[in-house]
């Protein structure tokens, strides 16, 4: 059984070729095991990422997609999906912008992935280590705005432990306590 102090190997830093985004997938699914990982669903033809501990059917992708196949992917697991996006290279190469925002933390950018607003379920961000915070996090969007190719919205940021402890275990997922440091 595992302790509280586990720390998962995860991607946090900026990613160049398929195999190293392929990992970033991996990691997660490592975190759960391969008994919830790489679900067969819909007679086969599709494939879950990961089955959270209560049941919650969950995307990875490190790449946009499509927005017919993210609807796709949608309705052929019936219910809300969660959608978790590696965008640790936007924030590395400075188009995705992080900055507190009263108990939240908003966000811009620029050249955005603008299929995460039509996603119909929760959806997080996966920031990598962001060194405004000094930690791995991911954002958990709440409001995602699109002006051409540009977004602005805001989110609750989650520690990515505490996100693996969530996912794998059913822990609660809080909020990540955050003081912006100086860049």
């Amino acid at each position: 059984m595992s302790t509280p102090c586990e720390r998962f190997d995860l991607v946090t830093s900026p990613m160049t070729t398929a195999n190293q985004r392929k990992l970033w997938t991996l990691c997660y699914q490592r975190v759960v095991g391969p008994a919830r990982s790489e679900i067969r669903m819909d007679g086969g033809r599709r494939r879950l990422d990961i089955e959270g501990f209560h049941g919650e059917k969950m995307e990875f992708q490190q790449a946009k997609e499509s927005i017919p196949n993210t609807h796709g992917k949608e309705l052929s697991h019936a219910s809300g999906i969660v959608w978790v996006y590696c965008v640790i290279n936007q924030v590395a190469n400075g188009d995705l912008y992080l900055f507190r925002q009263g108990s939240c933390a908003g966000f811009t950018w620029s050249r955005a992935w603008t299929l995460i607003g039509s996603c119909n379920g929760r959806v997080f961000l996966d920031l990598g280590y962001l060194p405004l915070v000094a930690d791995h996090v991911l954002l958990e969007v709440n409001t995602f705005e699109v002006d051409g190719r540009r977004a602005t919205g805001s989110g609750v940021l989650h520690g990515a432990q505490d996100f693996c402890y969530w996912m794998r275990d059913g822990l609660l997922l809080p909020p990540y306590s955050w003081t912006p440091r100086a860049a």
